[in-house]
């Protein structure tokens, strides 16, 4: 039988719990929740059960926790550094702010014309799947814009034209009775055969 292990750090349940209101991200959040119940007092299998965890990873946190408190438990994983510096991100930035070019050819930027812009301009290779990442993640722009407008689109011209035209639609007189309802069109009774 394991020796059970418990949460030694003074204030830890306080502690816990205001860390569990601030996590922004859900594995952040389900370590905080089991770290915090081992602090009121439930036994590490039980809260891995509980959490739908391996056991051993809930004993890691509690010893993370207990060695080096909350900064103990973030991940180490850094990732890869980004390729491009802090003034070329600007500059991706600013361009993807900015309207298309005319030499872009569109009327919207789209990944496949970012990955364009990034391996001509700025003499980067990316994915297409990396491309979206870098985008939300690094520049912390959205992928999901509007419809984009057409350059010569008038909308003072557009206005007047939703106060000054007549409506087309007209609201239908009488209501047709539900069992009277029919769908489809008639046919001939002898349409129905084919010639074999």
């Amino acid at each position: 039988m394991r020796t059970p292990i418990g949460i030694t750090r003074d204030g830890a349940v306080a502690e816990l719990t205001a860390a569990v209101r601030a996590a922004r991200q859900a594995s952040q959040e389900r370590r905080l929740r089991a770290l915090l119940a081992v602090a009121k007092g439930e036994h590490v299998p039980r809260v891995a059960k509980t959490m739908s965890v391996a056991e051993r990873a809930v004993r890691n946190w509690v010893h993370r926790y207990n060695h080096g408190g909350l900064d103990g438990l973030r991940d180490g994983r850094g990732g890869r550094e980004c390729r491009l510096s802090a003034e070329q991100l600007g500059q991706v930035r600013a361009r993807l702010l900015a309207p298309p070019r005319p030499e872009d050819g569109v009327c919207s930027l789209r990944g496949v014309d970012l990955r364009r812009i990034l391996e001509q301009e700025f003499n980067t290779r990316y994915a297409r799947s990396s491309v979206y990442y870098f985008l939300h993640h690094t520049l912390g722009l959205s992928y999901l814009t509007p419809r984009p407008l057409h350059v010569k689109t008038d909308l003072a011209v557009q206005e007047t034209y939703k106060k000054t035209s007549r409506k087309r639609w007209v609201k239908s007189r009488k209501s047709t009775p539900p069992n009277a309802s029919k769908s489809g069109s008639r046919t001939k009774a002898a349409s129905g055969n084919k010639a074999r």
